[in-house]
């Protein structure tokens, strides 16, 4: 496959350095490249340096190297347990960002009600999703995300990278909770979208890069020979993406 037969939109993506290693790229010009050869429209991308050090720096630091480019839909990383809410709020209103991004495992804090509840709560109130990255180091346990989940349906969760390992969780928490998405760009199980299709509907899964880590052209073939009807690609691709975060063409 040269370039995708649809439009796609690539949910999860980060840009900028890590503090830990190098990676192969790291730049907007890198990713625009590598969006250009794969046929990808438009990515969500956050900054891992937001991760380890100075969250809210981070957050800006990715809007200056997105520089308005429209390819690029800007993701903040926030801190539950330590950032201010009322500054994060300012941050997310100037920069109009409709996602955040958690990393609970990380920063050492759990993914409960007692920490989460006035988050959650205001992002309900602010019409924002939220992603957790899932993967061999899932950064939420199972048992918090489900019952701190479930006490905030208004919140449209978005599993980020998950792993076929992440399988015995997503399986359930897919038809337990209608809130929740899946991002399918770790999830390589024999006949595994189809399975989900079946199981749990087409409406919440999206395409995922997991760049840089990932190149996004293999999934991408995959997705494009996996027997899907023509709708449903279009659901994975981009649809449900642009439907959680009401994007414009």
């Amino acid at each position: 496959m040269n370039q995708p037969s649809t439009i796609v939109y690539d949910c999860n993506a980060s840009l900028g350095r890590r503090h830990d290693r190098r990676v192969a790229y790291d730049t907007r010009a890198d990713l625009r490249r590598i969006m250009t050869e794969a046929g990808i429209s438009r990515t969500v991308v956050y900054n891992p340096q937001s991760v380890s050090f100075g969250g809210l720096d981070g957050n800006q630091w990715l809007l200056e190297e997105i520089d308005g480019d429209p390819a690029l839909i800007p993701q903040f990383v926030v801190n539950f347990a330590t950032h201010d809410l009322d500054e994060v709020d300012a941050q997310v209103r100037e920069s109009g960002v409709r996602s955040l991004r958690i990393f609970p495992v990380t920063q050492r804090y759990p993914f409960v009600h007692w920490i989460a509840d006035p988050w959650l709560e205001w992002m309900a109130d602010r019409g924002l999703s939220l992603w957790i990255p899932m993967g061999l180091q899932a950064e939420v346990d199972a048992r918090d995300l489900y019952q701190t989940a479930s006490r905030h349906p208004q919140v449209p969760i978005v599993l980020a990278g998950s792993h076929y390992s992440n399988y015995p969780v997503v399986w359930p928490m897919l038809r337990s909770l209608r809130h929740i998405f899946l991002d399918l760009s770790r999830f390589d199980i024999p006949h595994g979208v189809q399975r989900l299709i079946a199981h749990a509907g087409v409406e919440r899964l999206l395409y995922g890069s997991d760049y840089p880590e990932v190149d996004p052209k293999p999934y991408l073939h995959y997705l494009h020979r996996a027997g899907l009807e023509r709708a449903q690609i279009d659901a994975i691709c981009h649809g449900n993406l642009r439907r959680l975060l009401r994007l414009e063409d």
